[in-house]
């Protein structure tokens, strides 16, 4: 809202949040039965779920994470298979095609820092998903393959794995592949910069000027009771540790 009148915006997909479990299927359904779930609150590719068909779906409603509450995104895929959203439909160009015309998902990702004269790029890198993007929807090829670009592999409980072939770094030819030129890496700029000074403020106001955390406002915007109760949880335990260190 701050930023209304600039012409500069975060740019997400439609996105509808704080979905109930059993609500998925429609909202997916919304999106013409093409979008993309995820757990609010998992990083590095984990708690997200690709939904091209209903084996997919089932495979999530089968699932159990504990919350009570999803994101539910439309899909940018191809654009054949995309979803048709509000905005119309989304699609990846992709990377440059390869010797047998076959082009790959890949993100841009750049690691931004602030100081004292504002903000900085520190580094640039992309990912590339497993398998190229087809035309068409393959029941046999599964979706993460062709569209997920997260390196992090689960193995176990806390045990991971990196598939470092599909970085891209900057200073190896093969980041040409991505096709972008310097208005892209501005606008990368330009949106990491946005994002972190938008997280920032947010979690700014969930803390009042003494340095306590505002469990009313945060509930206001994330009902999520199974994680609220994490959240109070660990501040008793956090409580119980530094009077048990003051005591000693």
């Amino acid at each position: 809202a701050e930023m209304k009148g600039s012409g500069l915006q975060i740019h997400i997909p439609e996105t509808i949040r704080d979905v109930n479990k059993e609500e998925v299927p429609f909202v997916v359904k919304t999106f013409g039965g093409h979008a993309v779930v995820k757990v609010p609150y998992g990083n590095a590719g984990q708690g997200v779920f690709i939904i091209t068909n209903q084996t997919e779906l089932a495979r999530f409603q089968e699932s159990d994470f504990g919350y009570s509450r999803y994101i539910v995104q439309s899909l940018i895929g191809n654009y054949e298979w995309s979803s048709q959203g509000k905005l119309g439909r989304f699609y990846h160009t992709g990377t440059v095609p390869n010797r047998r015309n076959e082009i790959y998902v890949a993100d841009l990702r750049m690691m931004v820092g602030a100081g004292p004269n504002g903000f900085r790029p520190f580094a640039v890198y992309g990912r590339r998903a497993r398998m190229p993007l087809l035309s068409r929807l393959d029941s046999e090829v599964d979706s993460w393959d062709m569209l997920g670009t997260n390196l992090s592999v689960k193995l176990g409980e806390n045990q991971w794995d990196t598939e470092s072939e599909r970085l891209l770094l900057m200073d190896r030819k093969d980041f040409n592949s991505l096709g972008v030129g310097l208005d892209e890496l501005i606008a990368a700029f330009i949106q990491t910069s946005m994002a972190i000074v938008a997280v920032d403020k947010m979690a700014t106001s969930l803390f009042t000027q003494k340095g306590r955390f505002r469990m009313k406002a945060f509930r206001s915007i994330n009902a999520d009771e199974p994680l609220i109760h994490e959240i109070e949880t660990g501040n008793r335990d956090e409580a119980t540790c530094s009077q048990e260190e003051g005591a000693s």
